[in-house]
């Protein structure tokens, strides 16, 4: 099969002869390989991170949440009901959940605290997977604390903590007296925001603490497809709008809101999809820096070659046969650079922290998984990242051959062939 023209002396041009345009073109292909690996290797770890913050809400947390607007309480066993038989909900647990105040050594600090049922919980997240010490709250008047929290409160498993509530402040006609709890358990989710301020008590307890007598504040369901919980939010909204008008005394069913973790999360998730978007441009000036290079490299190449290209304007080969050249050179350069790149990128992406431990002898605190909580470094390379990545250099690359693409074309045939 015969080549194009335009490739065919593209890649002539590139072959190696022992000059320095050949190890200038090398290097440039080097710098090119460099860049994409960099975004690939950047990319791939904010991935990772994402992936991990998602699963930690997601075990956590639940992927559906029912509550009642103005954050009232309600029985849940009417709202169950009318959810059952609903394909693709796996299991629903009730929960308290409210902001707490608590006065140690004269600071006040205030926390969530949230009040679960220990059994129904299991099959909603896995809360006993993050317990570093002691165990879950099973019994009356007792707490697990967030290992964070409970740094700042200085306090350790079998402590006494005094937990006020609004309810405490806000009663008119009696005074309430703040609730006495024994730390059982501290847990590490791995998540600042949540170590930082979150509390888990038994479902009498936190009804205790936030004077109710019973209800739900939150029904939280837990589906098949957790990437796929808005249609089956929509879904359960219909179906709780169908029960409110089937029946007048399930009216209040129209104050219900159905939230998605993706919903309660929405700050952190746009967070973390900001923060690899900006890390995205900023690299690809590291793209376009190696780019550079091959506009350099083809410059020179048009110079060195002007008598040739005079040569191949007077046998008659056209403008666009020989802007072509250059154009192909780039692209050539960039698909070789895109190619080394990718292979580079998924290597480093694979062995990350075989790569941090070598780093780390030269900076022991480097990435250190005390301060980041993670043990391994996460990353995950998917395919949208490396074509978006490829195909960017590859723009830019070919892009590059346009300047000396517009000297050659600009060449007169008898000027080129008196060139020296």
């Amino acid at each position: 099969m015969q080549l194009p023209f335009s490739l065919y002396l593209a890649f002539k041009y590139l072959k190696p002869k022992r000059s320095m345009v050949s190890v200038i073109t090398v290097l440039t292909m080097m710098g090119i390989m460099l860049g994409v690996a960099v975004l690939i290797v950047v990319l791939s770890v904010m991935t990772g991170f994402d992936d991990v913050h998602k699963e930690h809400m997601m075990k956590l947390d639940s992927h559906i949440q029912v509550s009642l607007r103005g954050d009232g309480n309600y029985p849940a066993e009417p709202v169950l009901e009318a959810l059952k038989g609903m394909p693709g909900l796996k299991a629903s647990a009730p929960s308290v959940e409210g902001f707490v105040i608590m006065t140690p050594n004269g600071q006040t600090v205030t926390a969530v605290l949230r009040g679960i049922d220990p059994e129904l919980e299991k099959g909603i997240s896995d809360v006993e997977s993050y317990m570093t010490e002691g165990v879950l709250p099973l019994d009356d008047e007792t707490v697990a604390v967030a290992d964070r929290l409970a740094m700042q409160l200085g306090t350790f498993v079998g402590d006494k903590l005094t937990v006020w509530s609004s309810q405490c402040l806000v009663s008119e006609d009696e005074i309430r007296l703040p609730e006495e709890l024994t730390v059982s358990g501290i847990f590490s989710v791995g998540m600042y925001e949540i170590d930082s301020k979150l509390m888990i008590s038994s479902l009498p307890t936190a009804r205790d603490v936030f004077a109710m007598e019973q209800g739900v504040q939150t029904l939280r369901l837990l589906v098949e497809e957790p990437f796929a919980v808005e249609k089956k939010a929509v879904e359960i909204r219909e179906r709780l709008a169908a029960a409110a008008r089937a029946d007048a005394k399930w009216s209040w069913f129209r104050y219900l809101q159905v939230r998605t973790w993706m919903d309660i999360s929405q700050a952190m998730l746009s967070t973390l999809a900001v923060e690899k978007n900006m890390m995205f441009i900023l690299l690809c000036g590291i793209s376009l820096v190696a780019t550079m290079s091959v506009t350099n490299t083809l410059i020179t190449m048009c110079v060195q070659k002007t008598h040739e290209i005079g040569l191949l304007k007077a046998l008659g080969f056209s403008n666009g046969q020989i802007v072509g050249t250059f154009f192909m050179l780039g692209s050539v350069q960039g698909i070789f650079g895109c190619l080394f790149g990718v292979a580079m990128g998924m290597w480093v992406s694979a062995n990350l922290d075989a790569v941090l431990n070598f780093l780390r002898i030269f900076n022991p605190s480097l990435m250190s998984p005390e301060f980041y909580m993670f043990t391994e470094m996460p990353s995950r390379t998917t395919l949208s990242d490396s074509l978006s990545v490829c195909v960017i250099v590859m723009v830019f690359s070919t892009l590059a051959g346009a300047l000396p693409a517009w000297r050659a074309a600009r060449m007169e045939p008898v000027d080129a062939l008196r060139h020296e």
